[in-house]
């Protein structure tokens, strides 16, 4: 039996599965690091940065593909409905399924809603299953946990830093993605000879296409010869702003966190 803790970061560690590469045998990265696939992905607007006057609402998915050496084809997907009020709050809900143990012992698939409130410092995890929710005060400036915590804001299309020692950059211009105008950048790193045991350089290409009036990607695509090819995108974007009630805890919710449940706020003021 699992507890709190360790369904928590099950919650957690299915919301980073969509910037995360199905690595082979699930072991650790190489000594090169684990390649582009590790751009954490802003597009979900859980960037450090709070985006304010831009809502909007989507359909967010991930697909990864690997082919081995015997030609076989190992596809996963991952997908969610994203929102932004205008208040820069954001919501993503997601359901993760059954991996591993859980899967063998015919664990049931588990939705999580996060939602970040930069005007009450308050994130949430909510689980819709067994109607629960934690909940974390936040500093200003704090990343919230979730999909896309990590980044975006400042370098929207890749990572900076070292690892981008031996790359290239091409600009795309400029096109429509989704229904919103979107700028496009190709990086392609080149991870020398060695550096992961590979006899040969290895090129790693990441195309992003950034929206400036939503202030993330709509739409990546990184194709690495060691792990194969992912693609991010958003689909069914409504720039409309989002039901209010989208971004409160519902009633009836319990809060869960080390001193045991007690009744939890109905709404994330």
């Amino acid at each position: 039996m699992f507890g709190s803790r360790s369904v928590m970061f099950l919650a957690l560690a299915g919301a980073c599965a969509f910037a995360q590469p199905p690595h082979r045998g699930m072991g650790a990265p190489p000594p090169g690091g684990p390649g582009d696939f590790a751009f954490m992905h802003g597009e979900f607007g859980f960037a450090g940065k709070v985006v304010a006057g831009a809502p909007y609402s989507a359909q967010a998915s991930t697909q990864f593909t690997q082919t081995l050496a015997d030609g076989t084809h190992i596809q996963r997907s991952n997908t969610a409905t994203v929102a932004r009020d205008s208040q820069g709050r954001t919501r993503s809900e997601q359901t993760v399924s059954s991996i591993g143990r859980l899967s063998a012992s015919g664990g049931a698939p588990k939705t999580t809603v996060f939602i970040h409130d930069p005007v009450a410092s308050m994130s949430y995890v909510l689980d819709s299953t067994a109607h629960t929710v934690r909940q974390m005060k936040i500093s200003q400036g704090q990343h919230p946990h979730g999909p896309g915590a990590a980044t975006a804001g400042a370098r929207p299309h890749g990572r900076g830093g070292p690892a981008n020692a031996n790359a290239t950059t091409e600009e795309l211009g400029t096109q429509v993605v989704q229904g919103v105008n979107a700028t496009g950048k190709r990086i392609t790193r080149t991870v020398a000879a060695g550096v992961a045991g590979n006899d040969r350089a290895i090129q790693v290409v990441t195309e992003t296409w950034y929206s400036p009036d939503l202030q993330m990607v709509v739409m990546s695509k990184t194709s690495d010869p060691r792990f194969g090819e992912s693609v991010y995108q958003l689909t069914n974007i409504t720039r409309a702003e989002p039901d209010a009630s989208m971004f409160t805890v519902p009633s009836g919710y319990t809060v869960v966190e080390g001193g045991g449940p007690r009744h939890a706020p109905t709404a994330a003021q």
